[in-house]
């Protein structure tokens, strides 16, 4: 008990130092179990390294090594980012967003407790995921996301790419988190105050500046939006009225086309009829134009 207790217990005196915690106090209980853990992986890891070199070559087993730790580092450092800067970062925006301009006078400073802001972000980033991975969702989210995200699941911890997931996973969230922290904030304390107004004006418009550079975007967004489908529906109307995407049957042209090249194939589809007649009817059809020549013969005659 004493063991995990003392190596829980120098865990815990590193904790109050972090800028996030505001002096968080020990607990033997945490400390304990804190300690234990540690004592069980490094027993884990000790067995787990005996039974490599026992079993197979030493170079080996500094092989796997050093392709574990990379992975350790590579996946510590990704995971870091993702647990606890984005989340610090969804939080601060949400607080700019909601909490500040509800609950602090414009006369008071806000305080942020990053804990808290760090809270709430974890809760948003774990709902967006979610809906991201929802099939019901997909007007609502990007499906490059959900790509994305059924990629890096696919590939786990050992054959993870670093650098894909930061550059295409990481990056573009920080970047549009940071954009919406700090634009609205170079609008309000840079920008407004060169016009000259008073200090009770430039600290409302600093309250509001995430809000109304919300609201701002989002009209922005719908306005593209409706244009996007009001130029579907125009463009779909055009062309049911004027018949574009459709194939027409120009008879006009259909009958000069067929009289000029086509009279070859009107005259090989006349021989192929008339070879088509039986012999026996050609003595008939001779003896019935015989006839018709000697009527129109005979009324000259009796002239």
């Amino acid at each position: 008990i004493v063991i995990p207790i003392s190596l829980g217990r120098l865990v815990f005196e590193a904790i109050p130092r972090l800028p996030i915690t505001h002096g968080i106090k020990c607990n033997d209980l945490f400390s304990f179990s804190i300690g234990c853990y540690i004592i069980w992986s490094a027993a884990a890891g000790t067995r787990y390294a005996i039974d490599y070199i026992r079993s197979r070559r030493l170079a080996f087993l500094v092989q796997q090594i050093c392709k574990w730790c990379s992975i350790v580092v590579k996946s510590s450092a990704l995971l870091s980012i993702w647990i606890f800067v984005i989340p610090v970062l969804i939080g601060l925006l949400f607080e700019l967003l909601v909490i500040v301009p509800m609950r602090v006078p414009i006369d008071e400073s806000p305080v942020f407790l990053l804990y808290q802001d760090w809270a709430l972000g974890l809760i948003f980033l774990k709902i967006w995921t979610r809906l991201v991975m929802l099939d019901q969702m997909a007007p609502l989210v990007d499906e490059s996301w959900r790509t994305k995200f059924e990629r890096v699941r696919e590939d786990g911890f050992s054959r993870l790419r670093g650098l894909w997931v930061l550059h295409e996973i990481i990056m573009p969230i920080v970047t549009k988190l940071l954009t919406a922290l700090c634009v609205p904030y170079v609008l309000a304390r840079g920008v407004f105050p060169v016009l000259g107004y008073p200090l009770i004006v430039n600290s409302a418009v600093y309250r509001f500046a995430w809000l109304g550079c919300l609201i701002f975007s989002a009209l922005f967004f719908c306005g593209k939006r409706f244009h996007v489908w009001f130029t579907n529906l125009h463009n779909s109307i055009r062309d049911d009225r004027y018949l574009i995407g459709r194939r027409l049957h120009n008879f006009g042209e259909d009958s000069l086309h067929s009289s000029e090249p086509g009279t070859t194939t009107a005259s090989d589809d006349d021989e192929h009829e008339q070879a088509l007649i039986p012999r026996d009817q050609e003595g008939e059809l001779g003896l019935r134009f015989r006839r018709h020549i000697m009527r129109g013969n005979q009324p000259r005659m009796a002239a």
